[in-house]
């Protein structure tokens, strides 16, 4: 912080005790309104005792207790909820009911069962849990359809997933949901014990100034709930981003070489066809945009020319699994798959992205002659829109498959490097089968390929 902050900080404050000091003396009565003095000099006498901080204590183990409680149930239910939809639909009525119901029936209700030893765990967990669950699954919702699906596509492991997918997607909501919850959970926790009257807690201690008329004592400690308040929250939150922090701009080389036997074992294991389609018919609002039977054999290439909305995508979509066909099955090997728009992990440098698609082997060696050295460290969103797609290139090239799909590879480059990135393709394909789509108007860039039509009949 500035020292032009801090001392606009400071001016702030002078101005609202000046305030606080003209109220008190127009009240001039210390029972019905305290002075700052007063309230400071009754502060300082407190913290010369052994009972303020047995309070400040057990009040601090019993609200944090519940808030990181419900933090961490709410944060499991959200995944749940996210993974299973039954468990979302299980789940709202309850979260419904946590929303709408008065704290304080349920303070007297939870007095009768258990009295005050349970009292502000529950209450904490209580106002927390709905707000962390909901915040948690606005952010999971959010998450990279596009990363996902080409997560699925390439068999990438979930905590691949969770790590650099869903944490980007709902760490905003659950940093401000936190942050909201926190504030709460303190006044909510302490107006609990005010009413259930626990040992060694700060409501105790306040109420007990209230009956003996100590108005000073009560401004004393509701300054200190707020000290409290907002010390734990900034600890816990700044907490929560030394977590999320993420290694964007530098990935040791040492990292980004992978043992590739086991991927080449796995391709050298399949037999000589890797996909067989057959009876493949897709229609949207009547139209039929897919009607063929599709087979293709290991070492082979096959180019999909049609005019864009012809249905070259959604072809390709049903062939690797994310699109269910309305009639025919699909049976195919490992597929590594690029997509017509750039699916990237933004923050994530070209190594954590080749990394997170599976990729093996030594990777700076084989991106020699497809991207330039310099990009190598750089994080995916500063690269150019060529840099990008040949990125992408090298994510399904370079990861263990036996088919390699490529959706428009060439989108965005120009002549000269349309033809090194082929070459490059050609060379790294390592004799998998390779399907790719261009228009009828892209220049023969792969020569030799096999053509395959979206309709059985057609010419």
């Amino acid at each position: 912080m500035s020292k032009k902050q801090l001392t606009k900080k400071a001016v702030i404050l002078l101005i609202w005790l000046g305030l606080w000091q003209i109220t008190a003396l127009c009240v001039n009565n210390p029972i019905y309104f305290a002075s700052p003095a007063e309230v400071a000099t009754e502060l300082f006498d407190k913290l010369r005792t052994a009972e303020f901080w047995a309070s400040v204590g057990g009040s601090l183990i019993r609200i944090l207790s519940g808030f990181l409680a419900s933090f961490l149930l709410g944060y499991l239910c959200a995944f749940a909820a996210h993974r299973w939809k039954w468990v979302g639909d299980f789940l709202s009525p309850f979260i419904t009911l946590l929303k709408s119901v008065p704290i304080a029936a349920v303070v007297v209700i939870l007095l009768i069962w258990w009295g005050p030893r349970y009292l502000v765990l529950c209450i904490s967990m209580m106002v927390v849990f709905p707000n962390i669950y909901s915040n948690m699954r606005t952010g999971l919702s959010g998450a990279d359809k596009g990363l996902l699906e080409l997560a699925k596509v390439q068999r990438i492991p979930l905590w691949e997933c969770f790590f650099w997918i869903y944490r980007p997607a709902y760490l905003p909501s659950l940093h401000a949901a936190a942050s909201v919850s926190l504030g709460i959970c303190f006044k909510s926790g302490v107006a609990a014990e005010v009413i259930g009257l626990p040992e060694f807690s700060i409501g105790e201690r306040l109420y007990r100034d209230k009956i003996y008329l100590n108005t000073a004592g009560v401004f004393a400690w509701i300054i200190v709930v707020l000290v409290l308040s907002a010390v734990t929250e900034r600890l816990i939150l700044k907490g929560m981003k030394q977590l999320a922090k993420v290694p964007c701009a530098v990935v040791e080389e040492a990292v980004a070489t992978r043992d590739e036997t086991k991927g080449q074992a796995a391709n050298a294991a399949n037999e000589q066809q890797v996909l067989s389609a057959r009876g493949i018919r897709k229609s949207y609002e009547g139209k039929t945009f897919v009607d063929t039977d599709v087979t293709m054999n290991k070492g082979c290439m096959y180019c999909l020319k049609a005019p864009s909305g012809a249905g070259k995508s959604t072809l390709l979509r049903i062939l690797a699994g994310l699109t269910s066909p309305d009639e025919g099955t699909v049976e195919a090997g490992r597929i590594s798959m690029v997509f017509q728009e750039n699916r990237l992990i933004e923050q994530g440098n070209v190594y954590r992205n080749l990394l997170f698609a599976g990729c093996t082997g030594d990777l700076k060696a084989k991106l020699a002659g497809l991207l330039p050295e310099r990009t190598l460290q750089l994080p995916a969103s500063s690269l150019s829109g060529g840099e990008k797609r040949r990125l992408c290139i090298a994510m399904a090239l370079l990861c263990p498959s036996d088919i390699v799909i490529l959706d428009e590879p060439f989108a965005g480059l120009d002549e000269t490097t349309k033809l090194a990135t082929a070459e490059w393709i050609l060379a790294h394909l390592q004799g998998r089968a390779l399907l790719f789509t261009t228009h009828e108007t892209d220049p023969e860039i792969l020569a030799g390929a096999r053509t395959v039509a979206l309709y059985k009949y057609a010419k």
